[in-house]
């Protein structure tokens, strides 16, 4: 995996598509296994959650990725 600076809408979509993640999938019903390769990816993307973040970096990285592939 290559190291990219944005996520733009269409990475946001590929990204979902190479998990094997559906859109509008809940983060609560994913396995471990979803949620370490969607770490995976937030690593190549450079991904930090927020500073005053209420949950788990995964759990904020997928939120994105929903929301950018919209």
């Amino acid at each position: 995996m290559r190291r990219r600076s944005s996520l733009t809408p269409a990475a946001a979509c590929e990204v979902l598509q190479k998990t094997g993640i559906p859109r509008g999938t809940n983060f609560y019903v994913l396995s471990s296994s979803k949620v370490s390769e969607l770490l995976e990816f937030a690593d190549v993307y450079g991904y930090r959650k927020p500073k005053n973040a209420n949950g788990s970096r995964g759990r904020y990285f997928h939120e994105l990725l929903q929301r950018r592939c919209r």
